[in-house]
């Protein structure tokens, strides 16, 4: 049996980025996800500075204001979240997720990816991150998360990790991933116009999506 369509829709290409376009995409049409692109490593030198001042900080808290507002009509509309908000604490930020649909009443399951941090082989660093495929995500979707937190991914892993859960695709699908990751790269070209010319992030979410597979944390934590 063929799976339907997979309808995917984008709120953010950088950290900054306009702050009602979250509340807008739920609201301008039918959706399955919707994903929010936070990083580039200017972002990263932020974050890690801020977590110089605050060991809790370390991912970007314009999504936790964004989703204050927007997760009861995600919920309503069965719409899942997938975002690289979580930075240098992706697992920071799924508890404040989890605190904040329980403060809201709003049941969940949310999950994080984990394994992009090199930072213990790299001591005296601010940030030592490597790019994560979707498989990871694809993983915590198929657990049945309804909010997915990431660290540092590929700009189209966002895409291509709900694809896979949805599509049943693997690590060695790349045709069929090469699909998504076109829109996933597109909407990072915001920030980073090359990007939409280069076949550079379809290749790194091909084949770094081994060890996203094998790494993830996401067994979803229902809130209350």
């Amino acid at each position: 049996m063929t799976a339907p369509p997979l309808r995917v829709g984008n709120a953010s290409g950088f950290y900054g980025d306009r702050f009602d376009a979250l509340r807008e995409m739920l609201t301008g049409g039918e959706l399955d996800v919707l994903t929010g692109d936070y990083l580039a490593e200017l972002t990263m030198l932020i974050l890690g500075r801020d977590r110089l001042k605050d060991p809790g900080a370390g991912y970007a808290r314009t999504f936790l204001r964004q989703l204050e507002e927007s997760l009861g009509l995600a919920r309503e509309r069965g719409v899942r979240i997938v975002t690289n908000a979580g930075g240098l604490n992706p697992a920071g930020l799924a508890d404040a997720v989890r605190a904040l649909a329980e403060r809201l009443g709003i049941p969940v399951r949310v999950a994080h990816v984990e394994g992009d941090d090199l930072g213990a082989r790299h001591p005296g660093s601010l940030t030592a991150h490597a790019y994560l495929g979707g498989f990871g995500i694809a993983a915590c979707l198929r657990a049945g998360a309804d909010v997915v937190v990431t660290g540092r991914v590929t700009d189209a892993a966002l895409v291509t990790g709900p694809a896979a859960a949805h599509f049943g695709w693997g690590p060695a699908d790349h045709d069929r991933l090469a699909g998504p990751s076109s829109p996933g790269t597109s909407w990072s070209a915001v920030r980073r116009p090359p990007a939409a010319t280069t076949p550079s992030s379809t290749r790194a979410a091909a084949t770094s999506a081994g060890p996203a597979s094998r790494s993830p944390n996401c067994a979803p934590t229902a809130a209350a």
